[in-house]
């Protein structure tokens, strides 16, 4: 890549590389530390990237260097290095919380909070069907703050638009309400806060800190319930409870809804729905195409509608892959300041394609996969027993036996323990049954589907 890359080439360049980040670093870190980072020059064989302050780049050096060198290297099909600096002085984590109206930086510096990407507005939201409700109640939280929809908790699946929603919150506030005190951070960046000021003694700096903000934003509350332990989901709870008691809004994005987090604190979760639970559907391929447009005009890109449409067709279900493979075109556009041909977009989409050939697979292996993803033994789901939670696995290794397999209704039969034609049939109804009216029941198919033809 010649040295004079723009940098609206350096930033397309890194966003592309952001989706395979995150699969190897994990969404939180990726979320919390280097969506928002920033390329800031490279010269050949160095990236040198900006981000939020030291506690990042200390994080990052010492857990996630080798794979961001890595990601980096595939995408530009040679070796490269990568050095971080700072792009602005860390806050005494101590003292009183600033408010920043600036969108690209910490709306409360003070407290490590994860800066507000730029691009993430109401104004760049695509609303659909999938998220018309979710987008109408965070757009009244911002005009009103603590006032309604309090707290508002959104949940979707990974990449659907919750940090979006999320950060577009804090923008809008930030803009009509300059003076309120605004804290995006995510539930990892708060249980790392929290176990520092323990360590510290600190502790009642910190909850002074966070039970006295005016907005609190956050994301992939799912952190905490995964915490073996009740410190981290008693100091939420209580830090919960006092903003949404003096009227301090609260906004809370996860991957499930509350009930289906795996809490200890029963309180915690009754709580968390006592105000809106919003979620947030896959969209359907025309809201697909409709996000790659908007996409590729903020990009100062128009593409033709072959070639939005094929990624969209191939991308079905996590917008923030879906607009990863858009910026590798964008950043292959730049490079070679040519128009892609659909031939050339194919190849360099092959790997975030969510809609290629499914992989042949046998009853054996949905029956195991489900088993084991379920927490079946695979024993008892070919036996006799009739009991629920042997009973439901094998209802959905049924479906998706006949989903995935050539095999007729009597070799699935014979496989389930010599089951007939007609309880095999059954099990396959009610299962489609569900599909098209419980959501859990659509996004378990879907992940299993997933993992059996990955």
């Amino acid at each position: 890549m010649p040295e004079t890359t723009s940098s609206s080439g350096l930033s397309q360049i890194w966003q592309s590389a952001l989706p395979q980040l995150a699969k190897r670093v994990g969404h939180a870190a990726c979320d919390s530390f280097l969506r928002n980072a920033e390329v800031l020059e490279f010269d050949g064989e160095t990236f040198l990237l900006g981000v939020a302050n030291e506690f990042a780049r200390n994080w990052l050096a010492e857990r996630h260097l080798p794979a961001i060198s890595s990601c980096l290297s595939e995408l530009m099909e040679k070796p490269v290095h990568v050095e971080m600096r700072v792009l602005q002085p860390e806050a005494n984590p101590l003292e009183p919380p600033m408010t920043h109206t600036a969108p690209a930086r910490p709306v409360a510096a003070g407290f490590g909070s994860t800066p507000l990407n730029p691009k993430y507005t109401f104004e760049n939201f695509v609303v659909a069907d999938c998220n018309r409700f979710a987008h109408a109640a965070a757009q009244q939280v911002s005009k009103s703050p603590g006032k309604s929809y309090n707290p508002l908790f959104i949940h979707s699946k990974v990449g659907l638009g919750k940090t979006h929603l999320l950060q577009a919150i804090g923008h809008a506030v930030v803009e009509h309400n300059p003076g309120l005190q605004v804290v995006y951070i995510s539930a990892e960046s708060f249980v790392n806060q929290l176990i520092a000021a323990m360590r510290d003694n600190h502790t009642a700096q910190f909850r002074r800190r966070y039970r006295n903000v005016d907005v609190w934003l956050v994301d992939d509350i799912q952190f905490i319930a995964a915490i073996k332990g009740p410190a981290s989901e008693e100091e939420f709870f209580h830090t919960f409870n006092t903003l949404c008691e003096t009227n301090k809004q609260v906004v809370i994005a996860s991957d499930a809804p509350p009930r289906h987090l795996q809490l200890m604190n029963d309180r915690l979760r009754s709580r968390l729905e006592m105000g809106i639970v919003a979620d947030l559907r896959c969209p359907d391929v025309e809201t697909r195409i409709a996000i790659l447009d908007k996409k590729a005009r903020s990009e100062g890109l128009d593409l033709p509608r072959e070639i939005l449409t094929y990624i969209a067709e191939k991308i079905e279900s996590n917008i923030r892959v879906l607009e990863g493979a858009l910026l590798k075109v964008c950043a292959q556009i730049s490079l070679t300041n040519e128009q892609p041909t659909l031939a050339t977009v194919e190849e360099l989409i092959a790997d975030y394609s969510t809609a290629a050939a499914p992989r042949t697979v046998s009853i054996r292996e949905v029956a195991e996969y489900v088993a084991d993803q379920m927490e079946c033994r695979l024993e008892d789901m070919l036996g006799p027993k009739r009991n629920q939670e042997i009973v439901w696995p094998r209802q959905v290794a049924i479906y998706l036996s006949r989903e995935l397999t050539n095999h007729s209704l009597a070799s699935i039969g014979d496989f389930f323990g010599g089951r007939d034609h007609s309880t095999i049939l059954h099990a396959y109804n009610k299962v489609s049954a569900l599909l098209e009216t419980d959501e859990e029941v659509l996004w378990l198919i879907n992940d299993l589907k997933s993992g059996l033809q990955a």
